[in-house]
């Protein structure tokens, strides 16, 4: 079993959504355009419970939703200012949810101190296999429970066992499963950069790169030449692997502000995409070695853009074309192999051209082999919509779930992708998780 293979997927009716992204990492929720109508039908609410605060989208196989949260000791308090790090005691934990009537099956927690910025909770999805659930918590904590009794199998403390130090928003990149192997960014001394662990035992298979800035995006697996190859990208660069024993292929130095190499990076054929709030974006052409630049954003500003400045949500790549939400919320379509802006919209983020947030975000998942999508946006809101080069066109929409977290503005936001099978879709706040039946 391989997630978080690249490239334009073969796309698959999914029972399941087991890992960022999906079973494959490419934002496909189905092959077959699903129609609905948000408008006149809406989605019927099948469950909703409590849940901690926390990043972390679900992830759901036939009769489980699987989520991370935390929640602080008591009269424990986030700083006034989140941006800052501070201090904060509570419990981590991982929450399992009957699929069908969302009753809690088991808990699996452990005591956290966060030392981190914005300290709502754990950032990354969980990923499921079989018979196991495999997480990592904000400050640094790998571990493997059982699927079925959430019963500890085994764990690592990052920051103790590598030497690791924790990112000023939390270690954030989901790991990786591949093969019978986790891989997991985790900016290590001694060229722990990105460690392959053991699925079963959790034992070390190897270690690779010395990452001054880590970053926060998600090991990544492509295809290139034939064979399949980890992206890592950091905030010093991008870098090839060899995802079986660590060895490097190739290197490309790009110096980010702040570190923010957070969106999953996007194949479509040979060419590889990389956005960033501050520095833009980067095309790759994979046919050459190393990899050469196709284009690339000159100019590092947020406000000042040229391409498409993601700061967390992942773009999506189709037909030559990219969709992605840019720094301030706009939803734009560029032209691939040039960069050329298309077009773009505040439809899906705060709903009108002359008012631009800073940070306003929106998910994008793909919804057939055409031109269908939904968005899921920082409202809460699920839009239905076509995304094509010749526009945005809305179909409809409706809130799933209340905004309740709070960025540095104290401006309302769900910053948590939400995790969709065939018959349902799974969403989470600052204090519940909702599910929802589809049509």
């Amino acid at each position: 079993m391989i997630y978080g293979i690249g490239g334009q997927a073969a796309l698959a009716e999914n029972n399941s959504w087991n890992a960022w992204l999906g079973d494959h990492a490419d934002s496909v929720w189905t092959q077959h355009e699903r129609s609905m109508d948000l408008n006149k039908e809406p989605l019927k609410l099948a469950w909703k419970s409590k849940l901690g605060s926390g990043y972390s989208g679900p992830s759901m196989d036939g009769k489980s939703a699987i989520v991370m949260d935390f929640t602080p000791a008591q009269g424990e308090t986030a700083p006034a200012n989140v941006f800052n790090r501070g201090k904060v005691v509570g419990k981590e934990a991982i929450r399992c949810f009957d699929l069908q009537t969302g009753a809690l099956k088991w808990t699996h927690s452990y005591d956290e101190t966060y030392t981190i910025s914005y300290p709502a909770g754990p950032r990354t999805t969980p990923v499921l296999t079989e018979d196991k659930v495999i997480t990592l918590g904000a400050e640094g904590r790998l571990s493997v429970v059982g699927k079925f009794q959430g019963n500890l199998l085994w764990e690592k403390n990052l920051k103790k066992t590598h030497q690791a130090k924790t990112p000023l928003w939390g270690f954030a990149g989901h790991p990786l499963l591949f093969e019978e192997s986790i891989i997991c960014l985790v900016g290590g001394k001694e060229g722990a950069g990105v460690v392959s662990f053991d699925l079963s035992t959790g034992k070390e298979n190897w270690r690779a790169l010395h990452l001054e800035e880590m970053g926060y995006c998600p090991p990544t697996i492509i295809q290139r030449n034939k064979q399949q190859e980890l992206v890592i990208w950091s905030g010093d660069g991008i870098d090839s692997l060899n995802p079986r024993d660590g060895a490097s292929y190739w290197n490309i130095p790009w110096k980010l502000r702040f570190a923010l190499s957070i969106p999953t990076p996007r194949q479509y054929e040979n060419f590889l995409y990389f956005t960033s709030f501050y520095n833009g974006s980067n095309l790759l052409n994979l046919e050459t070695h190393p990899p050469s630049i196709v284009w690339q954003t000159k100019k590092a500003s947020e406000k000042d853009t040229t391409h498409l400045n993601s700061i967390m949500s992942t773009p999506y790549l189709h037909k030559e074309h990219i969709y992605g939400i840019c720094s301030y919320g706009q939803l734009r379509c560029l032209e691939m192999k040039s960069g050329k802006r298309i077009w773009e919209t505040m439809d899906a983020t705060t709903g009108d051209d002359g008012k631009r947030e800073r940070w306003a975000n929106a998910f994008i998942i793909k919804n057939g082999s055409a031109d269908r999508y939904l968005l899921f946006n920082e409202s809460g809101d699920l839009i239905d919509c076509d995304l094509s080069p010749d526009g945005y066109v809305e179909h409809g929409r409706m809130n799933l779930i209340k905004p309740n977290g709070k960025d540095l503005r104290r401006r309302p936001i769900v910053w948590s992708h939400p995790g969709m099978t065939r018959d349902y879709i799974c969403v989470r706040n600052d204090d519940s998780i909702a599910c929802y039946k589809l049509p």
